[in-house]
This record gives structure tokens, sequence and C-alpha cells, in this order.
């Protein structure tokens, strides 16, 4: 009999929307107010000047195929890289050790939690800190492509300082679901609990980078879009 390929992790550890999941977890989801009306909300007045002076300014049309598909091969790389090197951080083995092992006896639930909880928070300041200093690298090379595209960098530069505390604010909020999933598997398996929600964990980081990735995704499918402007 052959023998099957071994599985990839990256096959392994699919991400799922992060909406998705957190609609699995019990978390219902909260209708949203139009874009311009939200957009209103979250841009300061800077922000504004800033957006109307690129809309309001003509984009170049010269094209260049070459530094584009240049900007590609490099972005599809520095990619691959990025999600490597989070999947790493995210599998933290000591970590991931205790889990399987039974929760001892007579320490508080937010002892134990406490571990989780600092993971989490230092691989939400580890993507954060990835991906912008991506987003901030591939904007050059967009600006170096065409008109067009250069236009689209410096929209994503304004929406990216516009947006940072409001997205720090939403993403802050995971560390209480946390909380409460570990609550409830406590108070299923008060012994076995730790391993569940490292499970968890593991689920919620990749859903999240998924969705922090999302603008960068953006920009390459752009880049992907070669048709004449």
């Amino acid at each position: 009999m052959q023998a099957l390929p071994p599985q990839t992790p990256a096959a392994a550890a699919a991400p799922e929307p992060l909406a998705r999941l957190l609609l699995q977890w019990g978390v219902a989801p909260v209708a949203a107010a139009p874009v311009p009306e939200r957009l209103g909300g979250w841009l300061g007045w800077a922000d504004a000047i800033a957006l109307s002076q690129v809309l309001t300014t003509a984009p170049g049309t010269a094209a260049d195929a070459a530094a584009r598909r240049e900007a590609l091969d490099w972005a599809h790389a520095a990619l691959d890289r990025l999600q490597a090197e989070a999947a790493a951080g995210f599998d933290d083995a000591e970590l991931a050790r205790d889990a399987v092992e039974p929760a001892p006896e007579g320490v508080p639930l937010a002892d134990l939690l406490a571990p989780f909880r600092l993971h989490h928070s230092q691989q939400q300041r580890a993507m954060a800190a990835r991906i912008a200093t991506l987003r901030e690298r591939l904007r050059p090379r967009l600006a170096e492509a065409s008109g067009p595209l250069a236009r689209l960098a410096q929209l994503d530069a304004v929406f990216e300082r516009a947006l940072a505390a409001q997205e720090r604010s939403q993403l802050a909020g995971l560390a209480a679901l946390l909380g409460r999933r570990a609550e409830a598997h406590h108070a299923a398996d008060a012994r076995g609990w730790r391993r569940r929600l490292w499970a968890d964990l593991q689920r919620l980081l990749r859903a999240e980078l998924d969705l922090r990735l999302q603008p960068v995704l953006g920009l390459i499918e752009a880049l992907h879009d070669d048709r004449p402007r």
C-alpha cells in the first residue's frame, strides 16, 4: 500500500473567519451602521483632510509591468514568511505541554488562566507589529507599479492610521472572551479544562491573524489585477 503524504501544517491549521468562530462561541453579531457613518465616527479631522487630499488628486497613469511582477514576488514571499513566523509564535511548546497536564488542585482559576492570557496578548502585539511592517514596506512597491496602485497605497496608509485605535479596541475584547471560554471549560472539567482552552486559543489566534491580514491581502490582490486603467 502506498503511503499517504504527510499533512502539511498549513492544511492542519487552516484559519476560519473570526466572525464565524465568535458565532460558534455564542457571540451574537452586532448590527453594523453603514460604512460612511462608521467612518465619520472613526476619522479625526487630520485623517479626513488626508483622505480628501488623496481622493481629489488625480492618480498618475504610468504603469510598470516589471515593477508589478517584482512587487508580487516580494509580497508573496513576505506574506509566507509572516504567516510561518506567526504560526511558530502561536505554538508555545511549554504552554502546550502544561495544557495537556491535569490542572493542579487548589490553584485559583485566574492564576492558571494568566499564562494563556499573557500568550494571547503577546501574540496580538507580535501580529500587529509584523503586519504593520509588511504594509509599510509593501506600499512603496505598489507606488512603483502604477499610478492607481500608488493612490491605493496612499489610501491604505490613511486608513491604517485612522483605524488603528478602533482595531486595537475591538480586538482587545477577545481576552474577555477567552476568559469566558476558560470558565465554561473549567465548569465542565475542572482537571482537563486547559487542554480545551489551548485548542480554543489556537483557533482564536489563527482567526485573528486571518482578519488582521485582510488589508494586506487586498493590496496583493490589487497587484494581481494588471488590467489597463
